[in-house]
């Protein structure tokens, strides 16, 4: 069964709000966006998002004739919301669409940003995106995008073009047929951006997209952007939950839809979910009993009180610098895998976990240093090929003219006379990345660059460990402080809780009359 993309295209309109969410204002869906206060220019007013820690990255990416500061959302935004004078305009288009949970955020970045640019920016948008990543009660977390385009193209100069414009009707003559005071015409949309097939080709480029990264980072799953009934699968397909479902089922009230979708997705076999979680829990238990048996570990007793609270290890989705190129982050969410972690390396206290995350990071930086460093050879080494295989049709016939005399080579230089004209300036493009003196030598310099490719492929291997390990430290230091946050929080419950049972609530009495 393939992966399902899951995506939310609408419009946001002042007045009239948007079904994606953002209110009516593209000022309030960029804030929304990035998690910043943002203040609209058009009615002074003031939006102050969600305070949610999910924001992995944001961006803006501009055509070429877009003005520079729009690199500034709130520039941008607000440049959007002044141009638009009627009461109910469209504003611009956002879209939410999901990403694979086992990618790296760096996969994730390159990727979003290739799918705006092709998709987008290169058709004349301005857009804004934002990667979020969260995790929920269960567990179960929730990589994906929100985009922001605008729908007004602008002109070579940055300036906003209408949306449409006016196609006057004319008779066989090629005359305006006039109509009472006015002439026929027809409105004719600027772009194609509001056609009704774009939102299944942007689905379609979106998913083609994962699947070939899935491919190059050998991911086997594969995402599908088409309806179970286009595919013919007889299944029930979810339904969307709506902004007031949503905000009731967020606070525990069932709704008609919630229950719908809770149902379809038991049928379709939820409880996996739930099995993985139940053995990881079990696998955890053995493992702690038999550490626990062994040796008193501090950090095994930090995994057993936050397991106890959250069934699961809590992973710090901003903060963490080497989390964030782990792909399969669910792993270190198992308290199993983490006990394994510190019985491999023998680490039994923080202060051993500090002093070991101090030498990994060490060794890190110096792997990290030589990877570079091949890179920076390997570029070299391409750059001298290239500008090689560009030279070389000059100095073939350079040579071939300097090894003849006489008529043939009168004959031979007139035929070939714009080539051996240019070759001087070739030569000297040449030397610039291949200094005089230094041999020319392609077989060799392919050579070299295969060894360094070899080189690199063996010492990101070991970075992939240090990095898996550097991570592993990133997540316990991140519960333990999480931990002692909600230990405290906990004393100050309990702290007032007992303050009102001893002091008794005060009644008012009403004066007799």
């Amino acid at each position: 069964m393939p992966k399902f993309l899951s995506t939310r295209i609408s419009v946001v309109s002042r007045g009239g709000g948007s079904k994606g969410g953002g209110g009516g204002s593209a000022v309030d869906a960029s804030g929304y966006m990035d998690r910043e206060e943002r203040e609209s220019e058009y009615d002074g007013h003031k939006y102050h998002p969600d305070a949610k820690e999910d924001l992995v990255h944001k961006e803006v990416d501009l055509p070429d004739n877009a003005p520079r500061e729009y690199q500034d959302p709130n520039v941008l935004w607000n440049a959007v919301e002044m141009v638009e004078k009627n009461k109910n305009a469209q504003l611009c288009r956002m879209m939410k669409a999901s990403l694979p949970n086992n990618w790296s955020y760096e996969v994730a970045k390159e990727t979003v940003r290739q799918y705006v640019m092709d998709n987008f920016v290169s058709k004349g948008m301005c857009c804004e995106w934002a990667i979020h990543d969260s995790v929920n009660k269960h567990g179960q977390r929730n990589l994906h995008f929100h985009c922001l385009m605008t729908l007004r193209a602008m002109d070579e100069n940055g300036k906003w073009l209408p949306k449409q414009r006016k196609i006057y009707i004319l008779d066989e003559n090629g005359n305006k047929i006039r109509r009472g005071k006015n002439y026929l015409c027809k409105t004719e949309q600027v772009t194609d951006w509001n056609d009704k097939g774009k939102a299944k080709e942007w689905r379609k480029n979106l998913s083609d997209l994962i699947n070939k990264t899935n491919d190059a980072l050998k991911i086997n799953e594969t995402w599908e952007h088409r309806s179970f009934k286009e595919l013919g699968i007889d299944a029930l397909p979810t339904i969307h939950l709506g902004s007031q479902a949503n905000a009731l089922e967020n606070k525990g009230i069932h709704t008609e839809r919630g229950d719908y979708n809770r149902k379809v997705r038991e049928l379709r076999g939820l409880a996996k979910f739930i099995d993985y979680t139940s053995v990881m829990i079990e696998n955890y238990k053995k493992a702690a009993a038999t550490k626990v048996a062994e040796v008193k570990n501090e950090i095994v007793d930090l995994i057993d009180r936050v397991v106890k609270r959250h069934n699961f290890l809590k992973l710090p989705l901003v903060s963490g610098v080497f989390l964030a190129k782990v792909s399969n982050r669910q792993m270190l969410q198992d308290p199993s895998n983490m006990i394994s972690f510190l019985e491999k390396n023998d680490i039994k206290s923080f202060d051993e976990l500090h002093s070991f995350s101090s030498g990994h990071l060490a060794e890190y930086n110096k792997l990290s240093a030589k990877f570079s460093g091949y890179g920076n050879q390997i570029k070299t080494l391409m750059a001298k090929i290239e500008a090689y295989d560009r030279f070389k049709p000059f100095l073939d016939v350079f040579r071939k003219s300097e090894s003849l005399k006489g008529l043939v080579k009168w004959k031979y230089d007139k035929e070939n006379r714009v080539t051996l004209e240019a070759y001087p300036e070739q030569l000297k493009a040449f030397r610039k990345v291949v200094p005089k003196g230094e041999k020319i030598d392609p077989k060799k310099w392919n050579d070299e660059m295969a060894a360094l490719f070899d080189k690199r492929e063996d010492m990101e291997g070991l970075l992939q460990k240090e990095v898996g390990d550097l991570a592993c430290v990133e997540v316990i230091d991140f519960n333990k402080k999480n931990e002692e946050r909600e230990h405290r929080n906990d004393v100050h419950a309990k702290e007032k809780s007992k303050e009102r049972e001893r002091t008794p609530s005060r009644k008012s009495h009403q004066a007799e009359r």
